[in-house]
């Protein structure tokens, strides 16, 4: 507008000190309109760059709650039920109150480990390198005998990538432990299937159940379950009912794999 103004002033005006005050009053006009865009766009972005900080302070707040949750928490949860079981033990047999006292010693180291690791720049644990021998690993640490617990791991584990494997052992971990400490059931049937294009999974218990929708918060567990499930671009899909048990599956999809390629 301002440049449309002076063009037309200069084909108008002979006189050089009235064309000299339109190319100022031009050129002034420009400054002042460019100088309003460029603050509108630092505003605009200014606030873009807030909104993504926001974000992914609010995403690290929930990894590590499900870090604090999955490790530290299971550690300790796993310390305090063999602590009760040498008790119940002590009496009866010795040798074995003794067993579980190594366990809650055991527990108590590894969850030493994983809160170091957490405060040393939140480090996580080393990824799991067999699905089937992290899980019998953790259903000897939770050892019942008024439970029994089934597995069926099928499929070729090399199919899914370490984190893959990490992150489906920590959420079929939580929801055994939580088909354990909350269920009360006589069985729990876990099965995991490795498939080329997918990983499946699936802890069914016939214990007492509940309502998914009452459970104040959705749980600090199951929202780490499917956070966890997300982040691998999969899905947790939950099903009870007061009475009836309760069924936890996940979904992840898997990236193929060039043919011969290894985990080492």
């Amino acid at each position: 507008m301002a440049l449309r103004h002076l063009v037309r002033g200069i084909a108008a005006e002979t006189d050089y000190g009235t064309t000299a005050e339109l190319v100022t009053l031009a050129v002034a006009g420009l400054e002042e309109s460019l100088s309003r865009r460029v603050r509108e766009s630092a505003d605009s972005y200014h606030g873009f760059l807030l909104d993504l900080v926001r974000e992914a302070q609010e995403e690290e707040r929930r990894r590590i709650a499900r870090e604090l949750h999955d490790r530290i928490g299971h550690g300790l949860s796993v310390a305090h039920q063999q602590l009760a079981l040498s008790e119940a033990y002590r009496a009866s047999d010795a040798a074995r109150a003794s067993a579980k006292t190594g366990m809650v010693q055991q527990a108590i180291q590894e969850t030493m480990e994983n809160l170091r690791q957490l405060t040393s720049e939140l480090h996580p644990q080393t990824p799991v390198k067999s699905l089937e021998k992290s899980l019998i690993g953790f259903l000897e640490e939770m050892e019942d005998d008024e439970v029994s617990i089934v597995l069926d791991l099928s499929g070729d584990e090399s199919w899914a990538e370490p984190r893959v494997r990490d992150e489906a052992f920590l959420i079929v971990r939580e929801a055994l432990r939580n088909a354990l400490a909350h269920g009360n059931p006589p069985m729990v049937l876990v099965r995991v299937n490795i498939a080329p294009h997918e990983l499946s999974a699936s802890v069914r218990d016939n214990g007492r159940g509940f309502d998914p929708g009452a459970v104040r918060g959705h749980g600090v567990g199951m929202t780490s379950m499917r956070e966890r499930a997300e982040l691998l671009g999969g899905q947790v899909v939950i099903t009870s009912d007061p009475g009836q048990g309760c069924l936890v599956e996940l979904f992840v999809p898997l990236k193929r794999r060039s043919r011969g390629r290894r985990d080492v």
